[in-house]
């Protein structure tokens, strides 16, 4: 149990100074744009595609070797589960991308957990009419509350995405436009409620980024950054009565 809370007190930190940095980055920044475009002012929180998936990896690595011997939630890790969302851009065109997405979700202690899953996109605005398709993003989980019948907890993963259209696409305000193969990154917060042992509905926010790394150079990489709610259900098998 203590150590625990000494690594929810670390991650809390990291992130902390995160958030502390890129806030002090947003505020001296020259481009009289930035607070418009990133009205959170975090750009966001850093856990973007690379450095992001880089430090959360490192985390939930110390996380899981302090806890290996964990044995609290032996007899419930495996669960599956199919979400809805729609995300709203704060960034022009404000593109609204809705989401769908069905993954599998494995606790490795009682308050950490690893996933993936598969997603679909629809994001639409003026100027963008596409569709994209996540074969396979991971992500991790922390829980700070995890009881019988309610769980809350912070979600962050990566994954990559196809559009059959450029995704994003030129606007009246920039010739730059994207490619058809992004990274997409999202985390957020969320909330689980059981109807019964074996099912449970879920109720969350998001925040959801697609970028493609520059590696058409940075004239190609519009990225697009939107905020929005998800709900969604969630399917625990029960498990197999002993032979013994």
């Amino acid at each position: 149990m203590r150590s625990r809370f000494k690594f929810i007190f670390f991650i809390t930190l990291i992130l902390s100074t995160l958030v502390g940095v890129q806030t002090s980055s947003a505020q001296l920044s020259k481009n009289p744009s930035a607070r418009i475009n990133n009205p959170l002012g975090v750009g966001p929180l850093y856990l973007h595609l690379g450095r992001g998936a880089m430090y959360l990896s490192a985390l939930t690595g110390v996380a899981y070797y302090l806890n290996r011997k964990n044995k609290e939630v032996e007899d419930k890790r495996l669960s599956f589960y199919l979400e809805n969302g729609t995300m709203w851009g704060y960034k022009y065109p404000l593109t609204v991308i809705p989401e769908t997405n069905l993954g599998v979700n494995f606790k490795v202690t009682k308050w950490l957990s690893y996933g993936a899953d598969m997603g679909v996109y629809f994001p639409k605005d003026e100027y963008n009419q596409s569709s994209g398709f996540s074969m396979l993003r991971v992500f991790n989980r922390f829980y700070f509350r995890d009881k019988d019948k309610f769980r809350l907890w912070f979600e962050s993963g990566v994954g990559l995405v196809y559009f059959t259209k450029i995704f994003p696409a030129a606007n009246d305000r920039t010739d730059s436009f994207g490619t058809y193969w992004n990274g997409v990154v999202k985390y957020g917060l969320a909330s689980e409620f059981n109807i019964n042992p074996s099912l449970s509905v879920l109720f969350g926010v998001r925040h959801l980024h697609f970028s493609n790394a520059d590696i058409k150079g940075r004239v190609r990489n519009p990225s697009s950054d939107s905020h929005g709610i998800f709900v969604g259900v969630s399917y625990q098998p029960s498990k197999l009565p002993s032979t013994q």
